[in-house]
């Protein structure tokens, strides 16, 4: 099955790197918890993405999106122009690691150690630049040694002069991973002189797999200048995102800014990395079934897709024996090719 499942995603990402020329943007994502001074729980994660903007330029990525449109709901859309992109995310890894990871043994309530390494697409669509849908589809591997997790944290801890995590016997089952998400944000605002302005993003949104199972609701104030451009800080998923997405404005300023804060609430029927496997028994713990996540940060970009934002993310606690709550950054880098 795990082989199976690798050469599925290099099938995946070979044809889609024929076509990663001809997209846009490129977007970096990289998250840590090292601002709070903790390595345990969600303790790292990356997503490398490019973004297609101009789908009649690329055949590949105007097929994707054609596929994957049936599916992405837009009913009660206002009227106004539509404005379609595509986002492949190319690669992304997220790592969870226990509390006590420096123990050879598992600490009771110890959450284990695990990993999510993933490929896939997201579809979304603005119209009338007040409301944005989107539809992202994940495929990869769950576990310590399929998701890369062990390498990845054994060369961090080795590069920080630490000593290699006991990982043996507290992690999960290496499994299939598959994570399907629909979003839907709004956006309410109002202008002021030289384009500086406030606005509001209320969302809602479901996501389904035996990675992740739930129902979100959630939103963003924001206060800064060209804030029609952008639809709030991306982060890597559960948390809040805005989809990557740029909706230039030509009666807008070049460049833009602005401080954002706001919350997104998770109702979670399955976390795998709190549940354990799904197919055979495995290490867990007692998962919470509400999460709530706050956040906070400032971001800059241009009309043309380039941007930079920083975010700051503290999330509550998520299962029972989890001993504060957890606090970790999000940097976001994209670029105009």
């Amino acid at each position: 099955m795990r082989s199976a499942l690798r050469a599925a995603c290099l099938v995946l990402g070979f044809v889609a790197l024929s076509s990663a020329a001809h997209a846009q943007r490129s977007l970096f994502i990289g998250e840590n918890d090292t601002i709070a001074g903790t390595d345990r729980d969600y303790t790292n994660g990356f997503r490398q993405s490019f973004i297609f903007d101009n789908l009649p330029a690329d055949h590949f990525a105007g097929s994707v999106f054609d596929f994957m449109k049936p599916a992405l709901i837009t009913a009660g859309a206002p009227a106004g122009p539509v404005r379609q992109q595509l986002e492949w995310i190319a690669v992304g890894q997220s790592i969870f690691t226990p509390d006590k990871v420096g123990l050879p043994t598992r600490a009771p309530g110890d959450r284990p150690f695990s990993g999510w390494l993933y490929t896939g697409f997201n579809a979304a669509q603005e119209t009338g630049k007040t409301q944005l849908d989107s539809l992202e589809v994940l495929v990869g591997a769950v576990g310590g040694s399929a998701s890369l997790a062990e390498q990845v944290q054994g060369i961090f801890h080795g590069l920080l002069g630490q000593s290699k995590p006991f990982i043996n016997g507290f992690e999960l089952h290496n499994e299939p991973g598959l994570l399907v998400a629909w979003d839907r944000r709004w956006k309410i605002g109002t202008t002021f002189a030289d384009g500086y302005g406030a606005d509001i993003i209320p969302s809602v949104g479901f996501t389904a797999g035996n990675v992740l199972t739930y129902g979100s609701v959630g939103a963003i104030a924001r206060f800064g200048r060209s804030l029609s451009t952008t639809w709030g800080p991306t982060v890597v998923r559960p948390g809040p995102t805005g989809a990557s997405f740029v909706s230039p404005d030509r009666d807008g300023p070049w460049w833009g800014w602005d401080v954002f804060g706001g919350f997104q609430g998770r109702a979670v029927a399955r976390n795998i990395f709190l549940d354990g496997n799904t197919f055979e028994d495995s290490v867990h713990v007692t998962r919470k079934p509400l999460v709530l996540d706050l956040v906070a940060g400032a971001e800059i970009f241009t009309q043309t897709g380039y941007g930079l934002s920083f975010t700051l993310i503290r999330r509550s606690r998520e299962y029972t024996t989890q001993q504060q709550a957890d606090t970790f950054g999000s940097v976001a880098g994209s670029i105009r090719f």
